[in-house]
């Protein structure tokens, strides 16, 4: 079980509490991987069976170095400012014990704000998507597990990603690649605080649209689809761009803006039912929010585009 950390105290004392209540914790390493920053208080280090450390470069070198150092097989992850339910690896390794390579998890919930719930409202959108599959070609690192022979097989994570933003899609396009079996177990839980305010939300969709340019550049395939992203979200964010030149022709072709407001609402039914499903009040701010972070992704994408150097260095 490895937990990457930098600098997050607070945060990794609730997540070690969680995985000290785990319902299988006596088949449990915790390893927590220190990526640089400040030493663990000693109350916190003592709820970890193992600590490593090293130099601050990003998480994915972080886990690989966790990985690498711990002996249990399976390998799961979490992330320091997650709080897995009390069943969480128990549902992650019986998945795994099913026959598949790696495993994929789930947030259950993301603080009460605004933004925060619509941005939960848009992962269920996405879980809904994944479990229409049997097997997916993604596995996010907050709620991960991989047999250990998958991991050595593929050298794990490319530490040439230096933040926490795809590097784990990169790896989960590799094990897929190859012919590994990846599933989703949507009763592994793990509770989040998700982002607090919308210019957070926006600079974290916006990194997302940047770094997918280096994905898209090494698996153009994946370009066109995958089992985690959901067609509307891809019609909006060629739509978002769209509404300046519409504005521009406002007053010589009026009927240009109708059809773009007609067209951009439709593309929200989908994540609006989700949120009629889950959180029913927030339906009427779906359109905002699908119009916000459709601009922060197609921005970043633009960037990625534009500087490919700066995420392929």
């Amino acid at each position: 079980m490895i937990v990457p950390a930098y600098n997050d105290t607070g945060d990794i004392e609730r997540c070690l509490e969680a995985l000290n209540g785990q319902t299988v914790r006596d088949r449990l390493e915790i390893v927590v991987s220190l990526d640089g920053g400040d030493h663990l208080p000693e109350r916190i280090a003592a709820m970890a069976d193992r600590i490593v450390e090293g130099s601050h470069r990003g998480p994915a070198a972080a886990r690989n170095r966790g990985w690498k150092s711990s002996t249990g097989d399976p390998v799961l992850f979490t992330d320091s400012d997650c709080i897995p339910s009390p069943d969480w690896s128990e549902q992650m390794i019986m998945v795994l014990g099913s026959g598949a390579d790696a495993v994929k998890g789930v947030y259950s919930s993301g603080g009460k704000r605004i933004i925060q719930r619509l941005a939960q409202i848009e992962f269920d959108e996405r879980y809904m998507l994944l479990s229409k599959y049997q097997d997916i070609d993604i596995i996010d690192t907050y709620s991960a597990g991989y047999r250990r022979s998958v991991l050595e097989r593929t050298g794990g994570f490319d530490e040439s990603f230096p933040f926490p933003d795809h590097e784990d899609i990169d790896l989960s396009y590799r094990m897929a690649g190859e012919g590994f079996v990846l599933r989703f177990a949507p009763l592994a839980k793990v509770s989040h605080r998700h982002r607090e305010s919308w210019s957070a939300y926006f600079r974290m969709k916006f990194s997302r649209g940047r770094w997918r340019m280096k994905i898209i550049r090494r698996y153009p395939r994946k370009a066109g689809a995958d089992t985690y992203t959901p067609f509307c979200l891809k019609i909006q964010i060629i739509l978002c761009p769209l509404l300046l030149p519409v504005l521009l022709l406002l007053f010589t072709a009026p009927l240009y803006l109708a059809l773009w407001g007609f067209l951009f609402v439709m593309s929200t039914i989908p994540l609006a039912l989700t949120a009629f499903r889950s959180d029913r009040v927030l339906v009427p701010a779906v359109p905002i929010f699908a119009f916000w972070r459709g601009c922060a992704l197609f921005s970043g994408l633009c960037r990625g585009i534009f500087t490919p150097e700066e995420v392929d260095q």
